[in-house]
């Protein structure tokens, strides 16, 4: 008989949408985007990230802006619906351009 302490917790399962497997190491990459509907999150493994020279969506350059963008202004007294201070203006513009480059 097992115990709880005794029980390793099962490894993670994901999908790999690139070499159309079973995966414990798939994270997302991208999102397709669709007129109607939601969109479809795409995931891949390690090997086929590094294979393919993958980036997580997490450490996308218009992730990691838009994350330094929300976390000032949600801290900043500057920053208000009405307007941004300085810092959050030039995140806001570092942001668009990321977003932009990546469209």
């Amino acid at each position: 008989m097992t115990t709880p302490s005794s029980t390793a917790a099962p490894a993670p399962f994901g999908w790999c949408h690139w070499h159309k497997g079973p995966s414990g190491t798939a994270v997302m990459v991208d999102v397709v985007e669709q007129n109607s509907g939601p969109g479809v999150a795409l995931y891949a493994c390690a090997p086929c990230r590094e294979q393919r020279r993958l980036t997580p969506v997490a450490e996308q350059a218009h992730e990691v802006a838009y994350r330094d963008y929300l976390i000032h202004t949600t801290d900043c007294a500057g920053c208000s619906r009405l307007g941004r201070c300085d810092v959050g203006g030039r995140l806001r513009d570092i942001y668009q351009k990321a977003l932009d480059a990546a469209a």
